[in-house]
């Protein structure tokens, strides 16, 4: 399937000086770009959806106790350092 999007000039020169810095066509830069964000909007739409989980199934920390958890988890990162 072959498609054809619009860019704005300033991007165009953009990714033709970045393509010709890489020894990349820019075609293979904007398919590598649009992975990425789909494969990182995918990421964030599962962690929201378990995120939305944990509150429904109640697994959630209090503020005092996330502040606890955190200085915790921050002693215990100094003691291995």
């Amino acid at each position: 399937m072959s498609n054809t999007i619009t860019l704005p000039q300033t991007l165009i020169k953009r990714l033709e000086k970045i393509s010709a810095g890489l020894r990349h066509t820019p075609e293979s830069i904007v398919k590598q770009a649009v992975q990425d964000r789909l494969d990182y909007e995918e990421w964030k739409s599962k962690k929201i959806r378990e995120g939305l989980a944990d509150v429904k199934a109640g697994r959630v920390y209090g503020e005092d106790e996330f502040w606890a958890q955190l200085e915790k988890a921050r002693n215990e990162r100094k003691k291995a350092a």
